[in-house]
């Protein structure tokens, strides 16, 4: 019983949204995380235990965690690899704002956005988060998955069958 337990605390574990938040308790709380440019950015959690707020997100409610797990599903739908888009310029579904890019699947399955409607790019931070947390590599227009990652995803998906 008591090994079957740990295989299924295991299964959650492997999630983004939970070594993310277990990572961000780890240190206090807060982490700074830097982008491809080597800015920094503070990330804090929220005392709700479901979020994490940065100053260069100033959005109302602030992100949950289950945004990292929209981010990875799309990863894994691509085979481990998918553009970062742009939401700046475009509005959901047209030019590099496609459900196939991370900003896209973002503002679709996190925000609820229909296609022709405006989102919110915040990928510059959550692809600096992802990296932080050792889940993806956080590259020049894309993210891909890590290979430590994708193994502990593979031997998830193993010990669950």
């Amino acid at each position: 019983m008591e090994q079957h337990q740990s295989q299924v605390n295991q299964h959650l574990n492997t999630s983004a949204s939970h070594i993310i938040r277990r990572k961000l308790y780890e240190n206090g709380g807060k982490a700074i995380v830097y982008s491809l440019q080597g800015k920094a950015y503070e990330i804090r959690a929220e005392a709700d235990d479901n979020a994490f707020t940065c100053d260069e997100l100033p959005i109302k409610p602030p992100y949950e965690y289950r945004v990292f797990d929209i981010i990875v599903d799309l990863l894994e739908r691509q085979g481990g690899k998918a553009r970062k888009g742009m939401g700046r310029n475009f509005r959901l579904g047209e030019g590099h704002c496609t459900e196939d890019t991370i900003v896209g699947a973002i503002g679709l399955y996190y925000a609820g956005k229909k296609p022709g409607e405006s989102v919110y790019d915040p990928v510059f931070v959550l692809a600096a988060v992802l990296d932080w947390a050792g889940i993806a590599h956080n590259r020049r227009g894309y993210l891909e998955l890590t290979a430590s990652y994708q193994a502990a995803r593979q031997s998830e998906r193993n010990s669950t069958k």
